[in-house]
């Protein structure tokens, strides 16, 4: 008796546990695919670098290199090298807002 109900536990561990797995696997796929835009600089699963100058319905353009042209599907970016300069420095732009500066203490002069 104590084996089966071992089992069963084991069994619905594992079940469970793929099921976790899964999800987080699919929240993570589905940042990274929101992250896929233009002028993004990326990598490839086969470890190809490039540029991102479009993005269409399952395709990305790169650019590769200067002049270079690639075609990929979307599936294929692997991870985001740097995030578009417009989208980072709007970012970098509002958490770093300039502080009205002290007045200068008067030293009697």
């Amino acid at each position: 008796m104590s084996d089966t109900l071992f089992f069963f536990l084991a069994l619905t561990f594992l079940g469970v546990w793929i099921f976790i797995s899964g999800r987080n696997r699919k929240k993570a796929a589905e940042k990274l695919r929101s992250e896929v835009v233009k002028g993004a600089a990326v990598m490839l699963t086969s470890g190809i670098f490039g540029k991102i100058l479009s993005v269409k319905e399952d395709r990305v353009e790169l650019e590769t290199a200067p002049g270079q042209k690639l075609t990929v599907a979307i599936g294929a970016v692997s991870r985001i090298e740097q995030a578009p300069k417009a989208a980072a420095a709007s970012k970098t732009s509002s958490s770093t807002a300039k502080k009205p500066k002290a007045p200068k203490a008067n030293s009697g002069k």
